[in-house]
């Protein structure tokens, strides 16, 4: 049936008593309205595409869609498919295309399965360092998007606001995603990596390095004012000073590190940050700081048992409130816990330690080359040794009188 299709004739109409009446309309050519026998009434469009194949695509329902309305898309659809579209299998596309984004992986997910296949390769701390830039950061912000349907354009816009923000946290985020895309791209997850491979510099480039390093005095009272607090938080920074391991690697000291007839500390591969294992002198005042600390006779320690948490058997946590009382104790300020690992390395240069013999007693591998690793094994343990024993000699020598002295005669009785 062909007529003006008025809401006055739709209004009386009364639907078939069975199959559809369908209705074109003499003012929209094209548009025809569809009653089945439940009263149902549907707008389309009738057409041929370009190629000669006839198209009808749904536009919607009367009353829902007023009739002025449907001749609107519909003339907007003709015209369209005049033009060489095809809106039926534009809309199939799309459907399918949806289909296929909730099939893909997320972001999310594909960043906890990166994480996961890194476990063995990065250290403990690196793994925990990861996780938290990308928790933070990035889940929130493009967790929920598929992977494969993410920008360029999305990473930098993440990385440069926390860039903005905090200038150190966007260096690492920009390194953790930049990994992490790399990634995605040789295992196939995305087709081309959606960060620049040496684009660092440009959206979210470091801070300058830090050049602070302690005095021998300031040493000293950093020293002395770890004196006054808790056995275990004391033991954390007087292992900081004499040994230059990292805060993460002191904090997390385990008892089965510990070599007390050797007086040695070997800290393993998984927990340094180049997977290298190493093993560090303990002075005769280090020992009486981890005697302090040492596991009750009742307590069920083991080898994974971490001394200096304030929960029996974790690590150390809480480093900035420790930080905050040595600050106030000691009079010194404007240095970072890492400033101590920097001062040891810089004290091994002027004590006349050898400089490969210094850079091997804080764990640096840096400074040789691939070739040079590749073929000469030496691990420079007993350089190590010798090292830092000479660092940990001049460190006692400054604290000299204030230091100890009758627990250390006490270690040595009860050795």
């Amino acid at each position: 049936m062909r007529r003006e299709i008025t809401d006055v004739w739709l209004r009386g109409l009364t639907p078939p008593e069975s199959g559809r009446l369908e209705v074109w309309d003499t003012r929209a050519p094209g548009l025809v309205l569809r009653i089945g026998k439940k009263g149902v009434a549907i707008w389309s469009v009738r057409a041929r595409t370009a190629a000669g194949k006839r198209t009808r695509p749904k536009i919607g329902s009367w009353p829902s869609l007023s009739i002025a309305d449907a001749r609107k898309r519909a003339r907007a659809i003709t015209a369209a498919i005049d033009g060489g579209g095809d809106p039926v299998k534009e809309k199939r596309a799309a459907q399918a295309a949806r289909k296929a984004a909730l099939a893909s992986p997320t972001v999310a997910e594909k960043l906890v399965e990166w994480q996961a296949m890194k476990i063995g390769s990065w250290s403990e701390r690196y793994q925990r360092e990861v996780k938290r830039v990308c928790d933070r950061e990035i889940t929130p912000k493009l967790g929920k998007r598929p992977l494969a349907e993410t920008t360029r354009a999305e990473w930098v816009s993440v990385i440069s606001a926390v860039h903005r923000r905090t200038r150190g946290v966007g260096a690492t985020l920009y390194r953790a995603a930049s990994a992490f895309l790399n990634h995605a791209e040789v295992h196939s997850w995305i087709e081309v990596a959606l960060l620049p491979r040496k684009g660092l510099s440009a959206i979210a480039p470091p801070p300058p390095s830090r050049e602070r390093t302690l005095t021998d005095e300031e040493l000293k009272s950093v020293w002395l004012a770890a004196k006054a607090l808790k056995p275990k938080a004391r033991a954390f920074v007087h292992l900081l000073i004499m040994t230059a391991a990292r805060e993460m690697e002191a904090a997390d000291i385990a008892i089965g590190e510990i070599d007390l007839e050797g007086a040695t500390w070997s800290i393993p591969g998984e927990r340094t940050k180049n997977g290298l294992g190493i093993t560090l002198p303990l002075h005769d005042l280090l020992m009486v700081d981890l005697r302090a600390v040492w596991p009750a006779h009742g307590e069920r320690a083991g080898d994974t048992w971490r001394l200096l948490g304030n929960i029996a058997g974790n690590g150390l946590r809480g480093f900035s409130k420790t930080k905050t009382r040595i600050d106030s104790a000691s009079g010194v300020s404007g240095w970072r816990w890492h400033d101590l690992r920097r001062t040891a390395r810089t004290g091994l240069t002027r004590l006349g330690v050898p400089r490969d013999h210094a850079e091997a007693a804080i764990n640096h591998v840096s400074d040789r080359s691939q070739l040079e690793r590749t073929y000469d094994r030496h691990d420079f343990a007993p350089e190590v040794i010798a090292a830092l024993q000479r660092w940990q000699a001049h460190v006692a020598a400054l604290v000299a009188g204030e230091a100890g002295g009758a627990e250390i005669v006490q270690l040595r009785r009860q050795a």
